[in-house]
């Protein structure tokens, strides 16, 4: 049977030599069987087989068919760069050729010619382990044996997995055909995806909230331990019974997510009632639950449609009832303040607008709330067209800034009337954007306030000039002890050059103590006439002190509305010397009192 082979192999080399002895020319079958001393059928044969094995193509020309070899592409040269280490053996295990990476990867000298050479003799790395020796003995015997193994080079570490494959040819003795390819990044990449996928599905039955996975129809697919107790549920099976639209209380939303294949972050709300009623899923949990839900399509290598989708959701229940009770407390607070309370943001996309608004906005300011989206717009389009500028500058200043605001400005009512209005706030920064907590206060009355104490101040400084300036003095005294005696409350300069004392020295003191030489009772009788009768009274010269220097004064003595007593003063000493020819008249004008 060797014999046999052995002689079909040398036929076939000698056809294929004779053709390339007259290539390019094509040769008929009748000039090869002869030129080869075989008959026509034989010659047939052969051809045939060579052709069927691509080592011979064949042409027709009428009824006549011409053979020439065939154009083969370079294989050695490809060989050579493919990536792969490969060795080639006879079917004595001889090297009949190597690529260059063979060289490289087993680490041969370059120089070093390895055809003919036997290949368990260069003790190779990897060819020197037992197992890999028997499997190509294997090969060679024609014998069961393994296509691929995985082996462990000892000197690098590297992972190497060895192709194992026969070689058979119409032209030679079979062959064996070795190939290493190292694996190390595909092993160690394995290993990681591994562990990924541990640490990947640890997490997803450790994470605190729920993770439900399921297809396009919503049927639920699976679940983490979180979202039965985020739900109230005891088994996975209870939820299987369920569809993740029956979660949410508006179907259209969970579809809209779905049609849109989009990640996406909504607020969920889940009727429990309704799930025992429609589905009779049984649990702990009755009424209404809030979900914040994380929406994720759970994408494949191939593009279309994702065919599952994910879930993570938390219970916020808690946390929305503490906010409706925080809001409702707020509004309780908000409507008792003296303005109103306003939650306006600027985004750092340039949007800005109002996330909240006292509803007395209609009863104070005439502006509705609703819609809320354009409510800022509206109320600023109703101050007043000179403070417009203004209004618009100090808003963006504080949204460059990051600032307070503080606003003062008229605002025309629709009903066209006019009052003042004071915007106050306190800016918060969050992640993209600024929200200012403030309140718009109707300061209509103080600005009324303050232009009457304007003209008030007016008056007063008016008052003040003629007070002080005027040439004649003038004493004003409060009442005490029923009458008894008097409170300096102001003098003006005249008043104090006239009782040779200065302004700050007599304001605060009591008149019949300061002046105890004022004639008494006389004088207090007077004062009490006119404090009791509020009819003026002219009272003759006298002095305050018995002293040369100390003029002699006239008074005019009047009632204040205040409750308090005023007395003009008029030195008339030079009056008296002229009519009695002394500054000491010998007329006692005290008797006169």
């Amino acid at each position: 049977m060797t014999h046999t082979s052995t002689t079909n192999q040398e036929v076939f080399g000698r056809i294929i030599d004779l053709l390339q002895q007259y290539a390019p020319r094509g040769m008929p079958i009748l000039n090869i069987a002869r030129e080869l001393d075989i008959d026509r059928k034989t010659a047939a044969k052969y051809l045939e087989l060579l052709t069927l094995s691509g080592d011979v193509s064949v042409e027709r020309f009428g009824q006549k068919k011409f053979y020439q070899p065939s154009r083969r592409i370079p294989l050695p040269e490809i060989f050579d760069h493919l990536h792969h280490a490969i060795v080639i053996l006879d079917s004595d295990l001889q090297i009949l050729m190597v690529n260059t990476s063979f060289i490289v990867t087993l680490g041969i000298h370059p120089g070093h010619n390895l055809v003919g050479v036997p290949l368990f003799e260069l003790d190779l790395p990897i060819f020197s382990e037992l197992s890999v020796r028997r499997n190509i003995e294997r090969v060679q015997h024609s014998q069961t044996h393994l296509t691929e193994m995985q082996m462990i080079d000892e000197r690098t570490n590297q992972v190497y997995l060895v192709d194992f494959a026969p070689i058979s040819s119409q032209t030679s003795r079979p062959g064996i055909m070795v190939s290493l390819r190292d694996i190390t990044a595909l092993r160690k990449a394995e290993t990681d995806l591994e562990d990924s996928e541990k640490k990947i599905a640890t997490l997803f039955e450790s994470v605190p909230s729920g993770i439900i996975i399921f297809s396009a129809n919503g049927t639920i697919l699976n679940a983490n331990r979180a979202t039965l107790r985020v739900l109230g549920l005891r088994t996975l099976a209870e939820l299987k019974n369920a569809n993740v639209f029956d979660l949410a209380c508006r179907r259209e939303k969970m579809e809209s997510l779905i049609q849109l294949g989009q990640e996406a972050e909504i607020e969920l709300a889940c009727d429990f009632d309704r799930l025992l009623q429609e589905r009779q899923i049984l649990g702990t949990k009755h009424g209404i639950a809030f979900f914040d839900v994380a929406f994720t399509p759970i994408l494949s290598g191939t593009r279309g449609q994702p065919n599952e989708y994910a879930i993570l959701f938390k219970d916020i229940t808690a946390k929305r009832r503490a906010e409706k009770e925080l809001k409702e407390r707020y509004r309780g607070i908000s409507s008792n303040l003296p303005g109103v309370a306003y939650q306006f943001y600027a985004r750092d996309t340039g949007e800005w607008g109002v996330y909240y608004v006292d509803e007395r906005s209609m009863e104070i300011y005439g502006v509705p709330i609703a819609p809320l989206d354009n409510w800022f717009q509206r109320f600023g389009a109703c101050i007043a067209p000179e403070d417009q500028a203004r209004w618009f500058e100090s808003i963006w200043d504080v949204i460059a800034r990051v600032a307070p605001w503080d606003f003062e400005g008229r605002f025309i009512r629709s009903t066209g009337e006019e009052m003042f209005i004071r915007g106050v706030s306190q800016p918060v920064r969050l992640k993209n954007e600024t929200v200012w907590n403030g309140i718009f206060f109707n300061i209509t009355k103080r600005k009324q306030a303050e232009k009457a104490l304007q003209t008030s101040i007016f008056q007063e400084t008016r008052y003040r000039s003629f007070f002080e300036d005027t040439c004649n003095g003038v004493l004003i005294y409060e009442p005490i002890e029923g009458g008894n005696d008097y409170i300096i409350k102001d003098v003006n300069r005249a008043t104090a050059i006239l009782l040779r004392t200065e302004k700050q020295d007599l304001i605060g003191k009591r008149l019949f103590v300061e002046f105890p030489d004022l004639p008494d009772p006389s004088v207090r009788e007077m004062l009490i006439r006119v404090l009791t009768t509020e009819q003026p009274e002219f009272v003759p010269p006298l002095r305050y002190r018995n002293r040369e220097d100390f003029p002699w004064i006239s008074h005019y003595v009047f009632k204040l509305p205040s409750g308090e007593l005023a007395s003009f003063m008029i030195d008339v000493s030079g009056m008296l010397e002229d009519m009695t020819g002394s500054s000491d008249p010998m007329v006692d004008t005290r008797s006169d009192l």
